[in-house]
């Protein structure tokens, strides 16, 4: 499966996930759909599905329960791809839980370290808020 075709399988099931009849939206897909121009040199380049489901799972236990300052890491054998999550701070912006969180990709040798902001919806999925991560 190309990148290209990994993105755009990702993004219709985001779409899906996030639509109303069910709860969990696809975080990381929604990360960086935000992001989409820088993914072509990113780690993310070479995940595959199962990294995918990892980062996906990874990221959501993060942002539902870990306290500000935890990390939780995620690695996949298989493909050697892994990376972390680190809550940096929790706010509250217009009336939203809002959490700041670093995020560390490793996959095809190559290493990625951002920070993002993600807020919680009435419906209690996260979107991530451009232009509001880390330091």
């Amino acid at each position: 499966m190309t990148h290209l075709t990994r993105i755009l399988k990702h993004a219709a099931i985001a779409g899906l996930l996030a639509s109303p009849f069910l709860s969990q939206p696809c975080y990381a897909v929604a990360y960086w759909g935000t992001y989409s121009s820088t993914l072509w040199n990113t780690p993310s380049r070479y995940f595959t599905d199962q990294d995918w489901q990892l980062f996906e799972g990874t990221l959501k236990r993060t942002l539902d329960s870990a306290p500000d300052g935890q990390t939780n890491t995620w690695s996949n054998a298989a493909s050697k791809a892994s990376g972390e999550f680190t809550v940096l701070k929790s706010v509250t912006r217009q009336d939203q839980n809002c959490r700041q969180v670093k995020i560390t990709s490793q996959a095809g040798g190559l290493r990625r370290v951002t920070g993002i902001a993600f807020c919680k919806e009435d419906d209690g999925s996260w979107k991530a808020i451009p232009g509001k991560g880390s330091k």
